[in-house]
């Protein structure tokens, strides 16, 4: 049978060549360079069924189209072909088929194969990171009719660019005005580049134009990317260093802040912007966890407004409450209440810090509230000291000189406690200057001021006194209160106390004039006995009264014997 091809030229071709007929589609020649890319050597691949080397597919392709040649009378065709190696493998190849026939009528095919398996596993693996990289990559004519479009930046996306090959994106797209008008903008020949909100994502879109022959634009190149996981991490990022930035800032302010209110408030407008929260409260906790009043809040409900006769329902709060401690976990000072939905794990770290830094401010407050307690309260009876008191003493004249009232001080002294000391012990002592603290403080008017001023020296400021006789009543119920017996030691003590009275006027303005009046009166009163009470008169300052209180003596006692009967001091 004669050969379609010259039997040198077929042997010296670095390209694959193969006949096969058509009847039977047996392989009855094939060059070096077609027995390597079968894998097979020559005596094994000639006389070999096409179909032994090629898929099932591509067998019903091929016989397809021998069938259109025969009917249409074309006689080349070119197609992809898969070649099955003997180990399994496949090699992917172009071929070139041209239908031909002996000199005696019997029909065969010339088949050049060209391997391009490299090609196609490079686009394979292209076809492969496209596909699973968030990215689109597509091509598009200037009726937007989609050419080619391959990824997947977002399932929808693809959806639409598939349907686009058949008809428009300017259709498919319709319903997103903004991604069909930069995509008019690059058929205009700008290059653009634009983040798109599309099918709950953020696209990260290129075009470019790619212009024709002419100079006109024909075609456009674009590049979708999901942009959605970084814009959500930068948002994050964002709201972090807010919120670091919101801590540093009540950080500071905790450091410099006197007093704990504006700080407290500051913090819950600063949880309220940052979280948006309907109503954010904190509240004070006692030692037993209980609440003790508010300590700021930040209300941002929408405002209650009467229409006609009706009213607004009550106003509500978000339905979730989330209760923050402030301080230590076992020992909270304060408790923090934010109503809104449930936060999130940034969120509730955020809260934590800001808790945090206004646990470590409560504790400072909390310690320097004690220590300027102490500084101006007596140790032992736990009344406000001679500094507190005379403090007081001055804002109370300072006010009264402004609303025209009048302010008394009563300075009281126990008459015999030194004896108590010598008699009984200073524990004794001690425990009676208690009673005596809280005797006084029940003994006066509510509002009025009862404090230690130093040994068995007290004094009481009275604001609001009309006159003498309303101090001299005050003065009769500490003497009375004074007098009642007292057990110290399982031993009955009655004891009593002289009180001066000093009412202010222009002489007497300022606080030490004042209390140093009440002190004269008082060593006066104690001059005509114990338990004896008396205001204070100008004349009362004269050489031999300013002298009283060296020349008297508190060591004047009766005492019992050892049995336990009464001990009475004067």
């Amino acid at each position: 049978m004669p050969l379609g091809v010259q039997p040198d030229l077929i042997e010296i071709l670095d390209i694959a060549v193969v006949e096969a007929t058509v009847r039977n589609h047996r392989i009855r020649r094939a060059n070096p360079a077609a027995c390597a890319l079968f894998g097979r050597p020559e005596a094994e691949v000639v006389g070999l069924d096409w179909e032994k080397i090629t898929t099932p597919a591509d067998h019903a392709r091929l016989h397809a189209q021998i069938r259109f040649r025969q009917a249409s009378g074309r006689r080349r065709e070119r197609m992809m072909v898969r070649l099955l190696q003997p180990d399994g493998d496949l090699r992917h190849a172009l071929a070139t088929i041209v239908l031909r026939a002996d000199p005696d009528g019997e029909e065969y095919f010339v088949v050049h194969l060209q391997d391009v398996s490299e090609e196609i596993a490079a686009q394979d693996r292209l076809r492969l990171i496209v596909e699973n990289t968030p990215v689109s990559m597509f091509l598009i004519d200037r009726s937007g009719r989609v050419l080619v479009s391959e990824g997947t930046a977002s399932p929808e996306a693809a959806a639409g660019l598939a349907e686009a090959r058949a008809s428009s994106i300017f259709t498919t797209f319709a319903y997103l005005p903004q991604a069909t008008s930069i995509m008019r903008r690059a058929l205009d020949g700008e290059r653009v580049h634009q983040i798109l909100e599309a099918f709950g994502r953020r696209l990260d879109v290129h075009l470019v134009p790619i212009p024709g022959p002419g100079g006109q634009v024909d075609t456009v190149a674009a590049v979708a990317s999901d942009v959605t996981d970084l814009h959500l991490a930068l948002a994050s990022l964002r709201a972090r260093s807010a919120e670091q930035a919101v801590v540093a800032d009540l950080g500071r302010r905790a450091l410099e802040a006197r007093e704990p209110a504006e700080l407290w408030q500051r913090a819950v407008t600063a949880l309220a912007d940052h979280l948006g929260a309907d109503l954010v409260r904190a509240y004070g906790l006692d030692a037993d966890g209980k609440r003790v009043g508010p300590l700021a809040h930040e209300d941002r409900r929408a405002p209650q407004v009467p229409t006609g006769t009706q009213r607004d329902p009550p106003r509500r709060t978000a339905a979730w409450v989330t209760t923050v401690p402030v301080g230590r976990p076992d020992r909270p000072l304060a408790v923090i209440e934010l109503h809104r939905a449930p936060l999130e794990d940034q969120e509730r770290e955020f809260v934590h810090a800001v808790t945090a830094v206004l646990g470590s401010a409560a504790l400072r407050f909390q310690m320097e509230a004690e220590i300027r307690h102490r500084s101006l309260h007596d140790g032992l009876t736990g009344l406000p000291n001679r500094t507190a008191l005379l403090d007081r003493l001055h804002r109370a004249l300072h006010r009264a000189g402004h609303d025209g009232r009048r302010v008394g001080v009563l300075f009281v002294d126990l008459d015999g406690f030194k004896a108590v000391n010598d008699t009984l012990g200073h524990q004794a002592g001690d425990d009676l200057l208690r009673t005596t603290a809280a005797r006084l403080s029940h003994a006066v008017r509510p509002g009025d001021v009862a404090g230690r001023l130093a040994g068995d020296e007290f004094a009481v400021l009275c604001e609001d006194v009309d006159g003498v006789a309303d101090l001299e009543a005050i003065a009769d119920r500490v003497v009375t209160a004074l007098a009642a017996p007292v057990r110290l030691l399982d031993r009955p003590v009655t004891l009593t106390g002289s009180v001066g009275l000093a009412l202010s006027n222009p002489d007497l303005a300022d606080a030490e004039t004042l209390l140093n009046a009440a002190d004269i009166a008082m060593y006066t009163a104690k001059r005509n006995g114990p338990g004896q009470r008396l205001a204070y008169a100008t004349e009362m300052r004269t050489p031999v009264a300013a002298n009283t209180r060296q020349k008297l003596t508190r060591d004047q006692l009766k005492t019992a014997g050892a049995d336990g009967s009464m001990l009475s001091l004067r």
